[in-house]
Order: C-alpha cells, then sequence, then structure tokens
C-alpha cells in the first residue's frame, strides 16, 4: 500500500514521524509520502514552501519508506486531496491518503470528495478520544463510503505543531527540525 500523509507541516513534530511509524507497523506498506499542502491553500500562518518542504525532508530523511513531495507547492492554485493523489498513484498501487478523525465531519465538502472516497482508502487516526464509527454513522456521505474507511480508534497522540509555534518547545521536534527553525528564525511569534 502506498500511504499519503498529507498536512501544513508547520512545523513538522515528532507526532508526525510517529503516525509513519505507527502505520507502517499496523499496515503492508510499500511507499510513505509526506504531502505538504501548499501556501496557495488558504491557511493561517504558515510558513512558506520552501521552509516547511526543507523541515519535512530534514525530519524524514532516516525513515527508509517515506518520501517528501512538493507537488500541490507546485501548483499555481489548492486543487485538492483527489487531485493529489491521482498524480501520486502509480499504476497498480491501493493508495490511502491519512485524515484525522477532526476532518472526518467534512469530508464531503471536501474538493471532488465523492470521487475521493470512492477511488481511494481513507486512513482514518483518532483526535481527541472521538468514536469514529459513530461520526460514520451519523452521516449519510460517509456511511455510503464506510467501505473505503480504514480506521484506528486507538491511535493516541497530544503533541501538534500549534504547540511547537505556541511554546517553541524543543522537544517538539527532532533535533535538525529545531536547529533549522533557529538558523532560520521561523516561528518567533
Amino acid at each position: 500500500m502506498h500511504i499519503v500523509y498529507g498536512g501544513a507541516f508547520n512545523p513538522p513534530t515528532k507526532a508526525h514521524r510517529e503516525v509513519y511509524r505507527y502505520l507502517c507497523g499496523n499496515l503492508e506498506v510499500k511507499r510513505f509520502t509526506f504531502l505538504p499542502v501548499s501556501t496557495t491553500y488558504k491557511k493561517h500562518d504558515l510558513e512558506s514552501n520552501e521552509h516547511r518542504y526543507n523541515m519535512l525532508k530534514l525530519m524524514a530523511d532516516d525513515l527508509d519508506k517515506a518520501e517528501v513531495s512538493d507537488i500541490e507547492m507546485q501548483d499555481e492554485q489548492y486543487l485538492g486531496t483527489y487531485e493529489a493523489l491521482k498524480r501520486l498513484q502509480k499504476e497498480g498501487e491501493r493508495t490511502a491518503f491519512v485524515l484525522g478523525a477532526d476532518h472526518l465531519r467534512h469530508l464531503k465538502r471536501w474538493i471532488e470528495a465523492e470521487k475521493l472516497v470512492s477511488e481511494f482508502y481513507l486512513i482514518v487516526l483518532n483526535r481527541g478520544g472521538e468514536n469514529l464509527k459513530e461520526i460514520i454513522e451519523q452521516d449519510d456521505f460517509l456511511r455510503k463510503h464506510e467501505a473505503s474507511f480504514l480506521l484506528f480508534p486507538d491511535f493516541h497522540i497530544d503533541v501538534s505543531a500549534s504547540a511547537f509555534r505556541n511554546s517553541r518547545d524543543k522537544n517538539i521536534v527532532v533535533e535538525k527540525v529545531y536547529e533549522y527553525i533557529v538558523e532560520n528564525g521561523l516561528y518567533k511569534g
């Protein structure tokens, strides 16, 4: 399986590495792609594409199945997850996209949501003690595509990129990423 893990990675944290380790330990992973979203995606306070890409490369450099893709950063506008997965998928390869439970309720509003859940698997990691099955059962769109979801209700990590941005606690990121942040004067608030 090819797993694609998208996000802002603003900055990439030890939690992002734990997602990689957890999924590689629980699924047969052939390839794992970190997919940082571009600044064309309207998200508040994103560091530049270049800095987030460079930090992600540093964070993932010793993860043997990991690669970092800049395809969304090359786009002039945000095209959505479905389009990114279509471009990343190799012929005959099962591809799955990772998302947190907090995104599940809004999935039907994503660009090309119907195609996304019809053509790809979605790996749902629990966040905040959500009842993943209940969320799916209560939503017509999600229930219709229930077979597309690989649920991991026992996954739990409390570390977030926003926690680093708020505290600059160097223990939240790997050492090479912290050094890069200091060297480039990032996240000073």
